[in-house]
């Protein structure tokens, strides 16, 4: 079980008997609060309300990969439609980092809500997925994922503060049950006392460095880096997962 740690989400992973039903919650409010230091650091400014979104699809995808083994890495890109909107959130299981951003222009229309998934492993292989959705309710559309994409029930549940639980189908699960119960016992299950099976820690960073940017885009960039810099000594690359921006020597994409 890993040690509890203050400046970071500790989530705590029950089985909950009679129920065969596996209970995953954490307080994200350190998460949360180093999210908003990432976009006061970056300078950027979300449309009103994306912040919310955006800070829900984080727990939701931690929480998720809490309930995974711990080899996986996990992507969850949310399309919302009238907004015009992409969010994506990232959860790596091996490093505890779970980041993202919002993507607000130039997002193609495609007609309806929609989350796309993608799980990787350290054996290289993806395994992508999708559920389409109503409304602009993250965590019920993370729940319709488990149901289409998992095969097996699950919910979401908000606690109060910066809290957040996932409940998740087993083998033999009470589907009634799970279907039914309510917030309270949720939070009376969080508190019985008893041990977490194991406690998975997951903190807001992204890991990326200019060094790592220039390695994934040098690929794709050096056979036109003469034009890509013009007269520049170097340019500024976006990390696509975190946004954090980077300046690159041309010496660091050439060949």
């Amino acid at each position: 079980m890993s040690p509890v740690d203050d400046s970071a989400a500790n989530v705590a992973c029950r089985f909950v008997r009679g129920r065969n039903a596996l209970l995953c919650a954490a307080d994200f409010g350190p998460v949360f609060m180093d999210f908003y230091l990432h976009l006061g650091q970056t300078g950027v400014v979300l449309a009103q309300g994306m912040d919310e979104k955006l800070k829900t699809l984080l727990a939701a995808l931690a929480l998720h990969a809490a309930a995974q083994p711990r080899t996986l890495t996990c992507a969850w890109t949310v399309h919302l439609e009238d907004a015009g909107v992409n969010l994506f959130a990232v959860a790596e299981n091996p490093s505890g980092l779970v980041t993202g951003q919002a993507f607000e222009r130039q997002v193609r229309a495609v007609g309806g809500n929609v989350l796309h998934a993608e799980t990787a492993g350290p054996d290289g292989l993806r395994r992508r997925s999708s559920v389409e959705f109503a409304g602009g309710d993250l965590l019920a559309a993370a729940a319709a994922f488990y149901g289409s994409s998992e095969q097996r029930g699950a919910r979401y549940f908000r606690l109060g503060g910066d809290a957040f639980a996932l409940l998740v189908a087993q083998p033999d699960a009470d589907l009634d049950w799970l279907q039914s119960v309510g917030t309270e016992e949720i939070d009376q299950l969080c508190l019985d006392g008893k041990p977490p099976l194991e406690t998975r820690v997951y903190r807001f960073g992204c890991g990326c460095t200019a060094g790592k940017i220039a390695e994934a885009i040098a690929p794709a960039l050096r056979g036109d880096l003469d034009a890509i810099f013009g007269g520049d000594s170097h340019i500024r690359v976006s990390c696509p997962r975190c946004g954090a921006r980077h300046e690159l020597e041309k010496s660091q994409l050439a060949p």
